[in-house]
């Protein structure tokens, strides 16, 4: 029986066509586009530029204020605040000033507390419980920019030295443990009073940076302080927190600040060693602040 032959397919020679109607189509969408954008309503669009313009606020001039600007319309006024710069970074900096403070609120707290109880008696330190008020020199302010813990240099330099008295150094010890736990880098800053000082070709300069140094020394030696999160200042009788007309006032400018610094994050010096315990229980005494000018 012959084998039945198979039926030649059929090809389709027009397909070219779907391409071109598909071409033409977007032709004539196109040209549609085109004479409607040349056939322009004027009025529309100013109203269009008007409506964009005051919705970013943009600053026109009597000149350049396009026409048909309803009277009054404050053109500086829109959906933003601001024509420059960046709201949410305004909100962004604020939100972290507001942090910042809190941090340094709790942590100044945290410190008063511990070096109260520390230097002036608690359960957990009762040697120190016998300390009288008006003996104490140690006191803790908070700053706009950190913590400030003001030694008042009396009790810690016998005068124009600047050798660390063995009393000194036992409250030194406390105040070192406790600025220790916050973390935080550390600028030690000595200042003096207004007096003449020339010893040993030593100015008042020389003297407020060398009792600094002093400190910085004892807390990398006794408490092995990272040298990189602590570091020394003098600022001599520039910065007094009291006048010079009397003696017990010039006793309040000579001083040692430890101020703990909260500038920016790499202030931030974790310590090499455990932090120390202790500065969590009830608070007792609080120190007297230093008296004002």
């Amino acid at each position: 029986m012959a084998k039945k032959q198979k039926c030649p397919e059929f090809e389709n020679h027009e397909r070219w066509l779907v391409a071109f109607a598909d071409m033409m189509t977007l032709l004539f969408a196109l040209f549609v586009v085109l004479y409607a954008m040349a056939n322009l309503d004027k009025s529309k669009a100013k109203k269009v530029e008007i409506s964009i313009q005051k919705a970013f606020a943009n600053e026109f001039d009597d000149e350049t204020m396009p026409e048909g600007t309803p009277r009054g319309f404050d053109m500086k006024k829109g959906i933003f605040k601001f024509t420059k710069g960046n709201t949410n970074r305004e909100q962004v900096s604020t939100r972290t000033r507001r942090e910042m403070a809190a941090i340094i609120s709790a942590d100044s707290q945290k410190l008063e507390r511990e070096i109260s109880e520390r230097l002036y008696g608690s359960k957990d330190f009762p040697q120190a419980q016998n300390q009288k008020p008006e003996d104490r020199v140690v006191f803790v302010n908070r700053d706009n920019d950190g913590i400030r813990v003001t030694l008042l240099a009396r009790k810690f330099f016998n005068p124009n030295e600047t050798t660390l008295t063995n009393e000194a150094r036992t409250v030194l010890d406390g105040v070192a443990a406790a600025v220790k736990n916050i973390g935080r880098q550390v600028r030690v800053e000595g200042h003096t009073d207004n007096l003449p000082f020339n010893m040993n070709g030593m100015t008042n300069w020389e003297l407020s940076a060398a009792r600094a140094s002093a400190v910085v020394r004892h807390f990398i030696s006794k408490h092995q302080y990272n040298p990189k999160s602590i570091y020394a200042a003098g600022f001599a009788d520039s910065r007094p927190v009291a006048s010079n007309d009397t003696p017990k006032d010039r006793s309040m400018n000579r001083r040692v600040d430890i101020k703990i610094l909260y500038d920016t994050p790499t202030d931030y010096a974790p310590s090499e060693e455990p932090a120390a315990a202790g500065g969590e229980g009830s608070p007792t005494t609080q120190p007297a602040a230093p008296a004002t000018p």
